[in-house]
């Protein structure tokens, strides 16, 4: 009889940030992008209704929700993909453009979850030195060979909370090459108030080769 054996993987274990502090009651916590204000009374409403279909399984697609997210932010609706979390969507994105041996580039101090999905795909992460903690395009775009496939940043950037400008952003994706997936995780834009600060789905809705993350308390799209 074959015994089964389990692959071995050289990486990071992710951390939640703490939801509790001692002798704190209330704790707002960031880290996770989690709601302080609680649930929306609108979604109680709806919940409390009982002619709700919960016993079934949702739909796959999404097509309601993608629908709803489309008219908003006037985007197409078939560039949207919905999932449990940015989480299941960073991996799905790794699964499907990455192979063994292919690089990806990551800040020096970024979300985590980047280089856990790349490196269970095979894919080698190269980091890029940060600038008294802000993401450098310049450092990004040093580290980018033949075997670049994804570039991932958050902007602004977790955990150091700096960010890059619309003009950061619009040169970082004109020096890359255009076979390189540029992913722009928006999770924390709407503490932006900067004015040269524009999100990434502001700035690229309608390019090819970019990918934009947008987290609504763990309903990732």
């Amino acid at each position: 009889m074959t015994a089964i054996r389990f692959k071995k993987f050289n990486i990071d274990i992710y951390k939640p940030g703490r939801s509790s502090i001692r002798n704190i009651k209330k704790v707002v916590k960031l880290s996770a992008n989690e709601s302080a204000l609680g649930v929306s009374s609108k979604v109680k409403k709806i919940i409390s209704k009982k002619n709700l279909s919960f016993f079934r399984y949702p739909d796959p697609k999404s097509k309601k929700l993608r629908m709803q997210i489309s008219k908003k932010f006037k985007c197409d609706m078939e560039r949207i993909i919905c999932g449990s979390g940015s989480d299941e969507v960073i991996q799905m994105l790794c699964q499907l453009f990455l192979k063994p041996k292919d690089e990806v580039i990551v800040p020096q101090f970024s979300f985590l979850m980047y280089r856990i999905y790349a490196k269970i795909v095979g894919a080698n992460v190269i980091f890029a030195k940060e600038k008294k903690f802000k993401i450098s395009v310049t450092e990004i775009i040093k580290k980018v060979t033949k075997k670049t496939k994804i570039v991932f940043i958050a902007n602004p950037n977790n955990p150091t909370g700096t960010f890059l400008t619309k003009n950061e952003l619009i040169k970082l994706r004109k020096k890359l090459k255009k076979n390189v997936l540029l992913v722009v995780d928006d999770a924390y834009y709407e503490y932006m108030k900067n004015r040269n600060y524009v999100s990434g789905l502001d700035l690229f809705k309608n390019k090819e080769n970019v990918f934009i993350l947008r987290r609504y308390h763990h309903n990732s799209c």
